[in-house]
């Protein structure tokens, strides 16, 4: 079976704006209307001026400190969204 983007559907997205140009998303995803997952995902701009994406990697303390205050947050939206599926 080939993916699909339109089946794809981002729940929510939380996003930690750093300098020069980078973030780090954290993203609540749903394929095909399946229990949502987790995606931490960097986001950068190339040289070419285009958005380029890249593994997470390793994390450093305020990345970190981002991603626990919103466990409580995304941990409600996947279990509220998991429920809806049921």
């Amino acid at each position: 079976m080939e993916y699909d983007q339109q089946k794809d559907v981002v729940i929510k997205l939380f996003e930690m704006k750093q300098e020069g140009d980078k973030s780090l998303l954290i993203s609540i995803m749903s394929y095909s209307g399946a229990d949502p997952k987790l995606q931490i995902t960097r986001m950068y701009k190339k040289k070419d001026e285009t958005m380029g994406y890249g593994k997470m990697g390793r994390l450093n303390m305020e990345e970190l400190q981002f991603i626990k205050d919103y466990s409580d947050d995304i941990l409600d939206i996947m279990k509220k969204w998991q429920s809806k599926s049921s």
